[in-house]
């Protein structure tokens, strides 16, 4: 199941014009899926450091249209490229070397291992981290499209993105699913088990999930006599809205938000 949603994601990723990179096969490449391997099936969340903060400052974040569609991490191109020294030719793996650059190294199994570990850490990340309401830059190139905004607009950010951001509820590669993800993987196009967020029921337990983004900011739905939910259309629409906006949210708190975790190193 999660191998089919990961295919599926890339699948429509693809549809949207973002393009695919290339693995070279090297000795170093041959050993990267025995990395993600041994990440996913640690049972314990590895050490939040610094340099996970600086992955995850890079996260390139898209919509993924599953459902009612939600927020969720590129798999085939996890991190933006933002700077012109990296060259990222069709016989690289690109992350790997925006990786590469972005932590100052030339360990490629350190930068696999902490990409990994990016995968396992961003739930956690965005359940506690803050960041103050406020307008905030996005990357170039960023393309929101359901809002029909770009990077060259400033983002608002308010608190109502930061209290459904820490709700999410995220669809995971697991340790028990790790292993068919990775053998049943297309050497030519690599992917990264990067986390999103569920599409159908991004924050509660509903598919209608209007009703819990009411309840998570405090304004829920009346209920008429018989205690069914008076669904209202202007309602129902600025709610949805909103959760449109959760794409530019969770760039802007990826790159600028504060963890709400303890930082080693």
């Amino acid at each position: 199941m999660i191998r089919r949603q990961l295919i599926s994601l890339a699948g429509a990723l693809t549809a949207g014009s973002l393009g695919w990179w290339w693995l070279r096969k090297d000795a170093a490449a041959e050993d990267r899926n025995d990395i993600i391997r041994s990440v996913f099936t640690t049972n314990a969340l590895p050490t939040f450091t610094a340099q996970h903060l600086l992955l995850i400052r890079q996260l390139h974040v898209n919509w993924v249209p599953e459902e009612s569609g939600a927020p969720g991490i590129d798999p085939a191109q996890p991190l933006w490229n933002s700077s012109a020294n990296i060259k990222t030719s069709p016989e690289a793996d690109s992350a790997l070397r925006i990786a590469l650059h972005t932590l100052q190294t030339t360990d490629r199994t350190l930068a696999t291992r902490l990409l990994a570990e990016v995968c396992l850490l961003i739930p956690e990340f965005v359940a506690s981290a803050s960041l103050p309401a406020g307008n905030y830059s996005l990357p170039s190139g960023f393309v929101q499209p359901q809002q029909h905004t770009s990077a060259s607009q400033p983002f608002q950010f308010l608190p109502a993105h930061q209290v459904l951001l820490n709700a999410a509820q995220w669809r995971e590669v697991s340790s028990d699913s790790i292993d068919d993800v990775l053998s049943d993987e297309d050497p030519s196009q690599p992917l990264w088990p990067m986390p999103y967020i569920d599409g159908k029921r991004p924050y509660g337990n509903r598919s209608y999930y209007q009703i819990d983004m009411a309840e998570l900011l405090g304004q829920p739905y009346a209920k008429n006599a018989q205690g069914k939910y008076i669904l209202s259309p202007d309602k129902d629409q600025a709610l949805a809205s909103l959760h449109q906006q959760t794409q530019a949210a969770l760039q802007v708190l990826f790159m600028y938000g504060t963890p709400g975790t303890p930082i080693q190193g």
